[in-house]
């Protein structure tokens, strides 16, 4: 095997008997053949990042290895770019949820992730050495991990100059805790579904947001209120019933939905084709019309999903779970 200097040495007479655009492509081979198969790959490639699944199968590699808090603190980002209206209540909550708006800065957003690091590298190290069972709270860390992370790199660009302001959101959290609109807006079954989503939908338009127990923006929604707000809108109160349908883990007791341990309706869930959280859904005349993603403000406001309501809407694919409780024929339940 040649050294690195016989290596370079060999490339310099290479290089006088090659033509001129060929240079630049051989000095990258043989430079990373001159930093060994292990450097050269590492610049070759992108930073991996990880989600939870793989730090889980990984850990002992990793924690022996030295690399895996910085395994953790590369977490893996959705596809789809934050929301400002989001971003602003992760800042809001990062700030330490205060009484006054504000900007928050690097360092303490700095603090939040190392908190939530060290969190999640005692949960981690529970589930993967003991077999504690800890996937709610420990998924709950790494989404949070994550979501944080994106607002870091928001941050850090030249827009943001290391700052993100916030408005204070606090009044909307006063008197928090479960409260009759949750109680009566949070379905629990199929069944209810069936009546209150299917049944209803042809009578008026039925807007569902299908939130994980572990969801960052879901949470966010608690704290805030702003699913309620939404309902009762202008816009849409009187004209548009809201819905909340859970799915995931049992929370523990730092699940900050209102109705501390909702029904997860997963298979529904499922069957209705809902992949990320959280998911918005318009049912009209038993059919879906899914919305995507939003996070509606403390005033209850969202364009995507107004945009979706106003949207002109055709035939779609009939409601999977309104097939299944035979309310695809109309509110009479004949099905077909």
């Amino acid at each position: 095997m040649c050294s690195r200097t016989v290596l370079i040495s060999g490339w310099a007479a290479a290089r006088r008997r090659l033509p001129t655009h060929l240079h630049l492509p051989l000095v990258a081979l043989l430079a990373a053949a001159a930093l060994g198969p292990a450097e050269g790959l590492a610049q070759g490639q992108a930073t991996k990042r990880w989600n939870d699944d793989e730090l889980v199968a990984s850990y002992r590699d990793l924690a022996s290895g030295g690399g895996l808090e910085k395994a953790v603190r590369t977490p893996a980002l959705p596809k789809d770019p934050p929301q400002a209206a989001f971003l602003a209540a992760l800042a809001w909550y990062a700030a330490g949820t205060p009484l006054k708006s504000g900007d928050l800065t690097i360092e303490p957003l700095d603090r939040q992730i190392g908190e939530s690091v060290r969190a999640y590298m005692g949960l981690l190290a529970a589930k993967a050495e003991r077999g504690e069972e800890n996937d709610y709270a420990r998924t709950r860390t790494w989404k949070l991990i994550q979501k944080y992370t994106l607002l870091r790199d928001e941050m850090t660009g030249p827009a943001r100059k290391g700052r993100y302001p916030y408005a204070a959101l606090h009044k909307a959290t006063e008197g928090g805790g479960t409260d009759a609109w949750d109680r009566e807006h949070t379905l629990r079954s199929p069944e209810e579904f069936a009546a209150k989503v299917c049944r209803a939908s042809f009578e008026h338009p039925v807007l569902v947001k299908y939130g994980n127990t572990n969801c960052t923006q879901c949470m966010l929604f608690e704290i805030v209120g702003s699913v309620k707000e939404l309902a009762e809108s202008p816009a849409l109160k009187g004209n548009v019933d809201v819905y909340k349908v859970w799915w995931g883990y049992r929370p523990d007791e730092g699940f900050a939905g209102r109705i501390r341990d909702p029904e997860r309706l997963d298979a529904l869930v499922k069957a209705e084709g809902v992949r990320s959280s959280p998911s918005f859904i318009v049912y009209r005349n038993g059919r879906r019309y899914p919305c995507g993603d939003a996070f509606p403000d403390s005033g209850g406001h969202d364009e995507r999903i107004e945009s979706c309501l106003r949207q002109e809407f055709g035939e779609a694919a009939q409601a999977s779970a309104c097939e299944s409780a035979g309310t695809a024929a109309g509110p009479g339940g004949a099905g077909r």
